[in-house]
């Protein structure tokens, strides 16, 4: 576990500088042009922004890849917390930067287009507002858990099958969850 904090670390430092979020799902295609989505970008994600081209942007995305697992990048080594997820049938392209030895995920990267509106370099307000958020709706029924509660794979099924008891609404329910999962007990970026 504390090799997964500290990789999740080293992943907020590497990825903080001159990094961009989103706090929402963003559509991510194969190209500048291209209508069909081939996956989804989760919020609070460290991309690159490479460039821009009309009303979309190509951004690089790194992380870490489930070897049984080849549609998603994940944000750390171990923890199911989801970067980017593409359909397992579309044309995408992962690279393996790192393999994984002894029980690692690979270390990885994709480049893809997103629609280029949306993104801040303040991450931190994103946490504050899923904070805000879970705060204000996951104590009105009982005893509010502290994140660090429950581990990051934990999280999402947990607040999946409450959420509909809750004023989040739709569009920010991955903020929420990427929040919790982050500030979990076996990641904790909040330290």
């Amino acid at each position: 576990m504390k090799k997964i904090i500290l990789s999740a670390i080293v992943a907020c430092a590497a990825f903080g500088a001159g990094m961009n979020y989103t706090d929402v799902v963003k559509d991510v295609y194969a190209d500048a042009n291209s209508a069909k989505s081939i996956g989804r970008l989760l919020p609070t994600n460290a991309v690159e922004i490479l460039q821009t081209s009309g009303d979309r942007a190509q951004i690089k995305v790194k992380g870490y890849q489930n070897p049984a697992v080849s549609n998603v990048v994940y944000f750390a080594d171990g923890a199911r917390i989801i970067s980017v997820a593409f359909a397992k049938t579309a044309p995408f392209d992962i690279k393996v930067i790192k393999e994984g030895k002894n029980g690692k995920w690979n270390e990885v990267e994709t480049t893809v287009f997103v629609q280029k509106d949306g993104f801040s370099t303040d991450v931190n307000a994103m946490f504050a507002k899923a904070d805000k958020m879970y705060k204000e709706s996951c104590g009105v029924c009982h005893a509010l858990p502290q994140t660090t509660h429950f581990n990051a794979n934990q999280w999402p099924s947990l607040l999946k099958s409450m959420i509909g008891r809750t004023a989040i609404e739709k569009k920010d329910e991955w903020l929420v969850i990427e929040y919790l999962q982050k500030h979990s007990s076996d990641v904790n970026l909040g330290k």
